[in-house]
């Protein structure tokens, strides 16, 4: 590249994606597409192609951390397709897919040479409906509004802590519902004006944190006893692409200030040899 190419690269950059501040550009651009396609998802995630063959119930009283299932006991699709438990499953796997494009939002704008804000709405956006589909989540797991059932979730007859595979997942899944939360609370502008943009940005940077305790939470709860099950997939396919566009966007942003550097060195006045 020569040193006038380089000099106009920073120049190049798109605009950010998703930084439309307006409510109804944001209901329009971003909030309906979202819940189109996970309402389509979620459809998906609950009919024959997802839910056959059921999913494996772990076994609350065992003593390993790995989980294992109760006998081999399965939840079919005798219990129909629209069961508790089938949404139970599904709105966790849309959260997860939703979290996982939350910290893709990034490398997309580095890819396609766009300007990368401390915060653009449309992560937000998707940081949102990640919420809700946690939220609701929760709600078909916990069945019951009672609290000492509740309580069984992460406390033994005995009255201590569960660290079985049950356990951990629940565990888990609590701090991921916590996190989640808490990111919520703070993603608008006026956190971010009160925060500061770096402790703010780092703050949100709890979303990798997340997202390996939604991995674990998948994991306590059994997601690898059937590798080949689309679940399962969905999963690996939702880390592995956080992973690889994680590298890439690193990547792309070293390369971006390399060439900046080069610009601003090339702009600067050379002393004259004497």
């Amino acid at each position: 590249m020569t040193a006038q190419s380089a000099a106009r690269a920073p120049k190049r950059l798109g605009r950010t994606l998703g930084t439309t501040r307006q409510w109804p550009r944001r209901l329009l651009f971003h909030h309906l597409p979202i819940a189109l396609t996970t309402g389509l998802v979620l459809v998906l995630f609950v009919g024959p192609l997802f839910t056959k063959g059921g999913y494996p119930i772990l076994d609350q009283h065992a003593g390993g951390v790995f989980p294992r299932p109760m006998d081999g006991a399965m939840i079919g699709r005798d219990q129909t397709s629209f069961s508790g438990s089938a949404l139970t499953v599904a709105t966790g796997y849309v959260a997860t897919a939703l979290l996982g494009l939350t910290l893709l939002v990034g490398p997309a704008n580095l890819l396609l040479r766009r300007h990368l804000p401390v915060s653009s709405y449309l992560r937000r956006d998707l940081g949102w409906w990640t919420a809700i589909f946690s939220a609701v989540h929760v709600i078909f797991a916990l069945e019951t509004p009672d609290l000492s059932t509740i309580v069984s979730y992460f406390v033994a007859g005995d009255g201590g802590l569960l660290f079985n595979s049950f356990g951990m997942g629940n565990w888990t899944g609590l701090a991921a519902l916590v996190m989640v939360i808490g990111l919520l609370a703070i993603s608008t502008d006026r956190a971010m004006r009160e925060l500061k943009a770096r402790r703010w940005k780092n703050l949100q940077r709890l979303n990798y944190a997340m997202l390996v305790l939604v991995a674990l939470h998948a994991f306590f709860y059994g997601a690898l006893l059937r590798v080949t099950a689309p679940f399962t997939l969905v999963l690996l396919v939702t880390v592995m692409a956080v992973f690889v566009g994680q590298l890439a966007g690193i990547w792309l942003w070293r390369r971006r200030k390399a060439r900046a550097a080069a610009a601003r060195r090339e702009r600067q006045p050379t002393a004259p040899v004497v």
